[in-house]
């Protein structure tokens, strides 16, 4: 506790009520192709995400930000996401670019491996080139993680695309996204093994902030919520987007009232002051 108030008032870190939004993206329909599954949306829906994004003032932030911020309470924009496209899908990752270039942000790419197509990589190795994209790894096969599937499955989707993403990308993933959103407690532990920071499923449990992470039961029987993060789904993002920016304002709000509480607690258990912060009443030692 001493450790986490600390950060939380650094005044060289986020300040309270930062918040980030992970988002899940599948497909992107053009306007005269029907959408047939509950994953894809059309390019009028991603125009609109995009559009309350920035009308809200968010930024999007990549993987390393958001370990860095989710562990260390390191500085990102207050009203940050994180947008995360699934799959080998260099065609939709096209049709964020203008979004990215225009706004400056990044799309972060759930990417499988195993496809070793070389006009598949000479692609996406140009678009990675353009420094909008942050690719992570979404397993080597995309073999769905249950309780039956053996150990040396687990552990080669989760290994095995890390010295492949090393020579097409020239860095080690440190996210990975969850191949169906399936996952273990045995994968779990595999991918911190592997030197996963980050791991993602597809529950729309809420947005992130520092020292909070909304989790359901499947992700509470894990118990590394690092490694079971939810994500919102493109789908509903557009919403999604504005309550979680509600979000964020309640917690600073509530974080203003409560700070001369956090600072006598830091004083009668902590043995020190936190920077900018009266102390409140004093509580009994």
């Amino acid at each position: 506790p001493c450790l986490a108030l600390r950060r939380k008032w650094n005044p060289r870190n986020s300040s309270p009520g930062t918040i980030v939004v992970p988002i899940f993206f599948h497909s992107v329909r053009p306007a005269d192709r029907p959408i047939t599954d509950d994953t894809s949306i059309s390019e009028v829906q991603l125009d609109l995400i995009m559009q309350q994004a920035k009308e809200l003032g968010f930024q999007t932030i990549t993987a390393a930000e958001l370990a860095d911020f989710l562990e260390f309470n390191a500085p990102i924009p207050t009203r940050s996401m994180i947008l995360i496209l699934d799959d080998r899908r260099p065609g939709v990752t096209e049709r964020f670019l203008p979004y990215l270039r225009a706004n400056g942000w990044t799309l972060t790419l759930g990417w499988i491996i195993q496809d070793e197509r070389p006009y598949l990589w000479r692609w996406m190795e140009q678009l990675h080139a353009t420094g909008l994209l942050d690719a992570q790894s979404h397993g080597y096969r995309h073999t769905y993680i249950v309780p039956q599937t053996p150990p040396e499955v687990v552990r080669e989707e989760l290994f095995g695309p890390i010295p492949v993403h090393e020579q097409h990308f020239g860095y080690r993933p440190i996210a990975f996204i969850w191949p169906g959103g399936n996952f273990t407690p045995l994968s779990a532990r595999t991918a911190r093994q592997a030197g996963y920071r980050l791991a993602f499923t597809v529950f729309a449990r809420g947005p992130l902030m520092f020292n909070w992470i909304p989790q359901g039961p499947e992700e509470r029987a894990v118990g590394d919520p690092l490694m079971t993060l939810p994500r919102y789904w493109a789908t509903t993002a557009w919403s999604n987007l504005a309550q979680a920016a509600a979000i964020g304002d309640q917690a600073a709000q509530f974080a203003r009232l409560v700070g001369p509480l956090d600072a006598a607690w830091y004083a009668a258990y902590c043995n020190g002051r936190l920077p900018g912060l009266e102390i409140g009443p004093g509580l009994p030692r």
